[in-house]
Order: structure tokens, then sequence, then C-alpha cells
């Protein structure tokens, strides 16, 4: 029987359900012989799922590979949901208590983690399904971001991202996504009419 972990693996490699051998030699090959990025996203997969399963040691074991080949930490206690994507995986620091979502797409020197100091509570931020987060961003302590949201580059997020919104800047400033829906220009003329 395959963990939670193993299942998220599958849809993260192949967006489907496939036959075991399938599976395991496409793990094998990525590891060994393309070393992609994709790489990554196994070794984080299996330390969970050596995790889940107390096998602490083989779990420590793919930790410290995934430091090694790729520059980052992913702690095997957060919550992250299939279908994760982290095109340039060095530099990610994801924490403990962390809970990302479906489809979630994270670029390079993104850290997810706890407030430390004074104001410390050991809460950590939150991503709904969907979210982009650029290269370089900081969500710190309990933040919750929306589905579909995307934060920027370099934002420092401290608050929470509403959904289908952009974070930008330092501290970051949360503006709606524009939409493809064309807006009526009856409509445009009936707001500068309320604003005058």
């Amino acid at each position: 029987m395959r963990s939670e972990a193993l299942a998220a693996l599958e849809i993260d490699l192949f967006g489907k359900k496939v036959r075991p051998i399938r599976f395991w030699t496409a793990i094998w090959r990525i590891l060994w012989i393309e070393r992609s990025h994709r790489g990554a996203v196994i070794l984080i997969r299996l330390s969970q799922h050596w995790h889940a399963r107390d096998r602490n040691g083989r779990a420590r074991r793919r930790l410290m590979r995934l430091r090694r080949d790729f520059g980052c930490f992913v702690h095997c206690g957060a919550s992250i949901g299939p279908g994760l994507n982290l095109p340039h995986p060095n530099g990610i620091v994801v924490g403990a208590g962390v809970r990302i979502g479906a489809r979630c797409r994270i670029y390079q020197q993104v850290t997810l983690g706890a407030r430390s100091g004074e104001r410390a509570n050991g809460e950590y931020p939150t991503l709904g399904d969907d979210v982009v987060i650029y290269p370089g961003a900081k969500l710190i302590g309990a933040v919750t971001v929306g589905n579909g949201a995307v934060v920027g580059a370099n934002a420092v997020v401290t608050k929470d991202v509403p959904a289908f919104h952009t974070a930008y800047g330092i501290p970051a400033v949360m503006v709606p996504i524009a939409t493809d829906k064309p807006v009526r220009a009856d409509a445009r003329h009936e707001e500068a009419r309320h604003d005058a």
C-alpha cells in the first residue's frame, strides 16, 4: 500500500496514477541519470514517506542528499499537496509546520518559516492551491496565502494575502490580479460620477 507522500509524488511526476514499474523506473532515472530539478521533489516526497513510517534514519539521508545536491531544506513535517513544482530548487527553506496546497510553484531562495525572537509563536505559513511564489520571497509567521495568489520576487509577506491577489514589495502590498473580463465603458463612467 502506498503512502500519501508516494501518491502525491506520482501526481507530481506524471499527473495521474501509473503502473509501479514505470513509477520506480522514472524515480531511478531522474535521481541517478538526469539529475534534473524534479529530483528535489522526489527526495522531499521520499523523506516524507519514510518520516510517516517512523524510519527517521532513511528520511534524514534523503534530506541530507536534498541539501547536498540542491542546496534546499524542506522539513519532513511540512504538509505538501500534490502537483508541487520547484523549477529551481536551490536555496528553498520550508519549515516544519508549513502547509502547501495543490499545484503550487515555488522558485529559488524562497523562505517559508516561523517568526523568531520575542514574538515567536511557532506558527507557520499556509499556502492555498495554485499559488506561485517568485524568487527571493519570504513568508514569515502565521500567514495565509489564498488560492491562485502570486507572491512577487523578493517580497516580504507578514500579513495574509487574499485569494487571486498579488503581493509585492517590502513590506508586501496586495493588489488584485487583473481579470480577462472586459470592463464595460458605462461602468467606468458610473465610477467616475460616484467619485466626483
